[in-house]
């Protein structure tokens, strides 16, 4: 009979200790033995005990044998599986950017650094708990080695928002630990740019409750790359300025309507984001040169835009300021279907103007078998600045005062500002002058320009001081008159 080892299998983390016996043979008496090259070994009769605080070595095969009749020698080997779990598992893309569209062709690369033995490595890769592949290894190597698995893949709509990681399992059989030893990767979240994503609308509101041109928009394309990759951003109105991964319009309008290109780059790789938008059917008020800052009796006209609209002849549209109706209108046309039309006011602000709300509402009066009450829709409402001649009286006292006159302005584009006054052209660039103490140089008049390239305006300032004048009458005391305040002047008494 052949010598035979308990465990009949060794299996060992590299550096823990081990231990095997091997019973030779019943009979024999000499001519026996275990060969290994390390530990130590303890003989009881024909039972050999092996052991190894340590184990270290790579590649054992220890042989139990002893001599049989006729000098025949009979012998059993020890698989030995000598085992290291990864130092480290790593999960990569081609690209390095984590920001990827649906349908698209991609690489993912999960590192195993520092293993053995290869051939018993499974590496599994998995989008959040769902498993998307196993790779194995070819290598035959007994001592540790460092390994990439590739698994091309293409994500879908279910990988958005996701994590992406791989983890690297060491399967050494029913004499190995249990559950087998695994090292995972650190997690990677994922962004999957969808067809269905690139279609970008704003929030729809069915009628009677359409949303207004003016509201903000913000498209997204954050990508996550080593390096940190670049952005540049295409649409209706060419190449955009901006640089980020996120383009806001703070207050759209129907020229913002069209197709918008994220470009996204790094030394590894590009993507490229699509986004298609539409502006809903609505109602928007504008003015003659955007800007609702106006002077009292000042000639303006006000816009309301009414979009997609039918039947066009039984529509009314109606302008106010607060709650007060400036204005009504109503189209010429007798078209059936939908159409888009702009009904002009012509309108001359007063001081009631001022702070309040311009706006105007489409309603479709469709009689008494059409619905109650009638259809509205609303624009967006726009606050205004109205500058009157009694505005413009400032009066300061005494001198040395401050004084602060504001011609803030809403306008789109915002505008800018320029301001003159009795010392010639201020380097004041801001809607608010402001003086933090007041002279006699300071009295005068006071412009200022606003500007954007719909239109200027001009606001202007007259600034006085009242005098006052103070006497005192004293026997010790000579006086004399001073604007705003008193100067004494004494003898020896006044020492």
């Amino acid at each position: 009979d052949k010598p035979v080892f308990t465990p009949s299998r060794l299996v060992v983390k590299y550096g823990d200790p081990a231990s095997v016996k091997c019973s030779v043979c019943q009979n024999c008496q000499s001519n026996f033995g275990l060969e290994i090259p390390v530990g130590n070994q303890n003989r009881h009769g024909t039972l050999i005990s092996w052991t190894v605080d340590h184990l270290t070595e790579w590649g054992l095969s220890p042989m139990c044998y002893y001599a049989a009749e006729g000098d025949q020698q009979c012998c059993s080997s020890l698989k030995v599986t000598l085992y290291k779990p990864p130092d480290n598992v790593g999960l990569n893309i081609k690209g390095n950017s984590w920001v990827m569209s649906e349908g698209q062709n991609i690489t993912l690369k999960c590192s195993v650094q520092n293993v053995a033995p290869a051939e018993n490595l499974r590496v599994t890769f998995y989008s959040g708990h769902r498993q998307l592949g196993q790779k194995q290894s070819n290598s035959r190597a007994l001592k540790p080695v460092a390994e990439t698995f590739e698994l091309d893949f293409t994500p879908t709509k279910e990988d958005d928002g996701g994590e992406f990681w791989c983890e690297a399992e060491l399967l050494l059989g029913p004499d190995g630990p249990q559950p087998p030893p695994v090292v995972k990767s650190r997690n990677f979240p994922a962004t999957v740019l969808c067809e269905s994503d690139s279609k970008i609308n704003t929030p729809q509101q069915l009628f009677p409750t359409v949303l207004t041109e003016g509201n903000p928009l913000q498209l997204n394309c954050s990508a996550v790359g080593n390096p940190s990759p670049t952005y540049t951003w295409t649409g209706p109105s060419g190449v955009s300025p901006t640089k980020s991964s996120i383009l806001i319009i703070d207050s759209t309008t129907t020229e913002d309507k069209g197709q918008y290109t994220c470009f996204v780059h790094n030394n590894q790789g590009n993507v490229t984001v699509k986004f298609d938008v539409d502006l809903p059917d609505n109602v928007g008020l504008n003015i003659t040169g955007n800007s609702w800052v106006m002077s009292e009796g000042q000639n303006i006209i006000l816009k309301c835009s009414v979009q997609n609209v039918a039947p066009v002849e039984n529509l009314r549209v109606t302008f106010y300021s607060g709650q007060r109706q400036i204005g009504q209108k109503q189209s010429n046309s007798r078209a059936f279907r939908p159409v888009s039309e702009t009904f002009e006011l012509d309108f001359s602000p007063t001081k009631e103007d001022d702070g309040g709300e311009f706006w105007c509402e489409a309603e479709l009066l469709l009689g008494p078998d059409g619905p109650q009450p009638p259809p509205v829709v609303k624009s967006q409402n726009f606050p205004a600045t109205v500058f009157c001649e009694s505005d413009r009286k400032i009066t300061v006292t005494p001198f040395g005062n401050p004084l602060q006159l504001n011609c803030s302005t809403v306008g789109n584009p915002s505008p800018t500002y320029t301001w003159t006054g009795p010392s010639g052209v201020s380097p004041t660039k801001t809607s608010v002058l402001i003086i933090n103490s007041t002279t006699t140089e300071d009295k005068g008049q006071y412009t200022c320009f606003v500007s954007n390239n719909q239109g200027n305006i001009t606001v202007k300032f007259d600034v006085d001081f009242k005098r006052e004048f103070e006497v005192l009458s004293c026997p010790v005391f000579y006086c004399y008159w001073k604007e705003s305040h008193l100067t004494t002047r004494g003898g020896e008494k006044n020492r």
